[in-house]
């Protein structure tokens, strides 16, 4: 029979300096990017399905920028699936769901354009 004793090791600074570099690069990978991966947004959707109504989402230095289907711009915030256009009708919410964007005015953003 054979026993094996291990012997707890301590963690030396050289370890726990490495451990904390790797935790601070995660937290700057979650700020850059968060748990719902904004960057998802970013690009062209259509107001109601139409295709002749093109909108955007993009990233302008480190913000979320809105464009509706007239050219007019808004900045966005975004948490866990609410978004929110701040110029637009005193702060516009809407709801994302996967390829859409369900606006509180009624109207709808989506990826793909409808058939009709």
């Amino acid at each position: 029979m054979a026993v094996f004793l291990t012997i707890p090791r301590t963690a030396s600074a050289q370890d726990e300096r490495r451990y904390e570099k790797r935790e601070e690069s995660r937290e700057r990978e979650g700020e850059k990017y968060g748990k719902d991966d904004r960057t998802r947004l970013e690009g062209t959707w259509y107001l109601n399905g139409e295709r002749d109504q093109p909108c955007e989402i993009v990233s302008t230095r480190g913000r979320f920028e809105a464009r509706n289907e007239r050219g007019d711009s808004s900045p966005l915030t975004y948490d866990r699936g609410s978004i929110r256009a701040r110029d637009w009708e005193g702060g516009l919410r809407g709801e994302v769901r996967g390829d859409r964007i369900e606006w509180a005015n009624g109207t709808t953003w989506t990826r793909v354009v409808s058939r009709r």
